[in-house]
């Protein structure tokens, strides 16, 4: 192709008329323009640097701007001095290129230039890649706006990996991406890491792009990158080759979809409709043995949250008899997590549940690879397209419970003990603390995170006086057992009387997630979901979670308790009742959800009857902060 002014002028014309009939601005944006009413504003030389062309796009001051449409091609007349020179221009790159560097400023990761408006517009024609420039970094004022808080986590990753190519979109992606390198302010790349991680990104983003990854708009290529190397293992993606990349893109790319779409997670509200197969199915179809593993963390005589699921198991052995057969891999760590689901799928495993939601990521990585396997595990709030995610609404009881220690309370203060500021825990809280709220407005809640580092509830309530107390909610084996479960209370004789209990029914989301399978609508809502991750979210109407109510609560308020669980099975009723509900009864629950955790973050995520707060991951003990941040607050997409 021969390149002459008259080509680039007429590339200019064509986005200036399209962009005036869509009625968007059709020049070039002006960076003083954007800045206006800024005030005075930091500036940081960063030097000499090659700069991507693609983020190139305006120029700082108004005085060249309507002589380059959007797309920084001409439009000036062939007959005019800057078209001869426009011209010249085009000669030399041909013949030597284009070595003179540019000058530009950089803001919020884009590039508005100070000098060299012509040369910036020839190479865009000639379809360089990058561009020598003197960049002059001009810093947002600090403010509440996403894009800028997103940028000053972007400045604090830089002072520690200078790679200006990683623009995440997502708050929280660089701290990410630094802990999954291994780098920290006091561990920080030397030349050769900053070598190898830049063609690494470039290895990627070729690959990416040829499988179409540039038509993703929802997603930058960091994200996509990051997603990528969280699935398969930092150490894996470090060294791949185009090839093996492109193979592990293509296997994952519903994830960088889902991402794209802005859709999060489907949350599967609903009981699972149970299909008896046909008589003819019965004679000419042999009805296939399912094989089930259940991967625990430590063992069922050791830790009471594997206890309930173990129970789980044992029932579904009841109520499928010789049509599954189940196995137990127990003991799973993160040292041997890996290993053991390649032992589950080696010995056969159709189905693999995990029933801790500390093995998220290894549990994706794992259905990624293993295509044929059914693979969940115990999480609420995992947006992630090829692993499902599994929980029970225990919400639900706590917004009843609340209602049931408010109707009991001789004062104004209830103690709450909660551990891992998850979803989960903050959904519980927020609806005990509504229970509370409907039957004495005027009561406090007072919340302790047993995770704090710091925190004991037995001092901070014998110090407040606080005697009624919503403790944990678990169902432990005898010898762990002990009385300080549930809602309970000390009496002025300091004797200990249990009020109400959350039970957990494993074994009936066991059931309905297996009658799901055996029924094909596991496939269905597959279908009928789109992009959405799928977690499936189940309460009192699906029997996953009941509330039991001790013969110490007067029949008045275990009164009250039954009507309030029947209203909310009905959905009559919802623990969220502040929060508005959509009206039309086939809303889709991930919009409620959504609405519902939207709302509590513009309260501050606690209720105004809760005294206590949120600890940051910095406030907690080192053991359970990946914990938090996967299925914490940082890990919503708002």
């Amino acid at each position: 192709m021969e390149y002459t002014y008259q080509y680039a002028q007429r590339l200019g014309e064509r986005c200036y008329k399209e962009k005036t009939a869509r009625g968007e601005d059709p020049y070039l944006p002006v960076l003083e323009t954007l800045l206006a009413g800024t005030g005075p504003l930091s500036e940081e030389p960063l030097g000499l640097r090659e700069i991507p062309l693609e983020r190139v796009e305006g120029t700082v001051s108004d005085g060249r701007r309507q002589a380059f449409a959007a797309n920084f091609m001409p439009l000036m007349e062939p007959s005019t001095e800057f078209a001869a020179k426009y011209q010249s221009l085009i000669t030399a790159h041909e013949t030597e290129g284009i070595r003179d560097p540019v000058k530009v400023c950089e803001y919020l990761h884009r590039y508005y230039v100070t000098e060299g408006n012509k040369r910036i517009s020839v190479l865009k024609l000639f379809g360089a890649v990058t561009v020598s420039a003197e960049v002059t970094r001009i810093l947002p004022a600090p403010s509440e706006d996403p894009a800028v808080r997103l940028y000053y986590e972007f400045l604090a990753f830089y002072r520690i990996v200078p790679a200006d190519y990683l623009i995440f979109s997502k708050p929280g992606d660089y701290e990410r991406f630094l802990a999954l390198a291994g780098w920290s302010a006091e561990h920080v790349p030397d030349e050769s890491d900053l070598r190898q991680l830049r063609s690494g990104f470039i290895r990627f983003r070729l690959a990416y792009r040829s499988l179409g990854g540039d038509k993703l708009k929802g997603l930058t290529e960091a994200d996509a990158w990051l997603i990528w190397q969280e699935i398969y293992g930092r150490e894996k993606t470090a060294n791949a080759v185009p090839d093996e990349i492109r193979k592990d893109l293509e296997k994952i790319w519903g994830e960088f979809e889902l991402r794209d779409s802005g859709e999060s997670v489907r949350l599967v509200t609903d009981a699972q409709a149970e299909r008896k197969p046909s008589l003819l199915e019965k004679i000419f179809v042999p009805e296939k043995v399912l094989r089930i593993a259940f991967l625990y963390e430590k063992t069922p005589e050791t830790l009471s949250w594997t206890y309930g699921h173990e129970l789980g198991r044992r029932y579904i052995t009841e109520v499928f008899g010789e049509k599954i057969v189940t196995n137990v891999y127990d003991n799973i760590s993160a040292e041997n997590i890996e290993e053991k689901i390649a032992e589950a799928v080696a010995d056969g495993s159709d189905v693999i549940f995990v029933s801790s939601s500390r093995f998220l990521n290894t549990c994706l990585k794992a259905a990624v690879t293993y295509t044929d396997v059914k693979i969940l595990c115990c999480a609420l709030n995992y947006p992630h397209r090829y692993l499902r995610t599994y929980y029970a609404r225990s919400y639900e009881a706590k917004f009843v419970s609340g209602a049931v220690a408010a109707a009991l309370s001789d004062g104004g203060s209830i103690g709450y003990v909660a551990n891992c500021p998850f979803i989960a825990n903050i959904l519980n809280l927020n609806a005990f603390a509504g229970g509370v709220k409907m039957i004495r407005p005027q009561a406090k809640v007072h919340v302790v995170w047993t995770d704090e580092i710091g925190a004991d509830p037995r001092i901070t309530f014998w110090n407040e006086g606080i005697s009624l107390i919503s403790g944990r909610e678990l169902l432990a084996p005898v010898e762990e057992y002990h009385r300080e479960v549930g809602l309970y209370r000390y009496t002025a004789e300091h004797k200990l009387e249990n009020l109400a209990m959350t039970l957990w029914n494993w074994g009936e989301i066991y059931r309905r997630l297996i009658e799901s399978i055996r029924s094909g609508q596991w496939d269905a809502i597959d279908k009928k979901s789109g992009p959405r991750a799928l977690n499936y979210f189940l309460g009192f109407d699906a029997g996953a979670i009941d509330l039991r109510i001790e013969k110490t609560v007067p029949d008045s308020v275990s009164y009250l308790a039954r009507h309030l669980i029947s209203g909310v099975k009905r959905g009559e009723l919802s623990p969220f009742y502040g929060i508005e509900d959509p009206q039309d009864e086939s809303a889709d629950p991930f919009l409620r959800g959504a609405r519902i955790m939207k709302a509590l973050k513009e309260k501050g995520w606690l209720l105004d009857n809760i005294a206590g707060h949120i600890p940051s991951l910095e406030e907690l003990r080192p053991g359970v902060r990946p914990l938090a941040e996967a299925q914490g607050l940082p890990s919503l997409p708002f």
